[in-house]
């Protein structure tokens, strides 16, 4: 009986330790849901002169082709706190549509929401 109550708790301890993670997980900053590329691109657009934190998010199409397909990057948005400046705004959108290839309509760059 004793082993069996032992089991028990020890599911118990598991469960609370999930349970523990997801409540921490929903608290994370927004930069944990970022694929690798998105972090990397983030990192660097923030090192330009007045930029101060940036988020990138990037959008891809699925290629078609008979030769293994893939994904084609369509889009970027970039959210940063030095948007309001129209030269940081001009500098982030010409340094994402030449690391990712894309043209300005495909390129948007927004101002940070300032936080409290």
């Amino acid at each position: 009986m004793k082993e069996k109550i032992a089991l028990l708790w020890q599911d118990k301890r598991v469960l609370l330790l999930l349970l523990a993670f997801l409540c921490a997980a929903s608290f994370l900053p927004a930069q944990e849901g970022m694929t690798q590329e998105e972090k990397r691109i983030s990192r660097t657009l923030s090192q330009i002169d007045g930029a101060g934190r940036v988020q990138v998010t990037l959008f891809y199409t699925e290629s078609g082709s008979a030769f293994g397909g893939g994904k084609t990057c369509t889009g970027a948005l970039a959210v940063c706190e030095g948007a309001g400046d129209i030269a940081v705004r001009l500098r982030l959108m010409q340094a994402l549509e030449t690391l990712l290839g894309l043209d300005s309509r495909q390129v948007a760059v927004l101002k940070m929401e300032e936080s409290l």
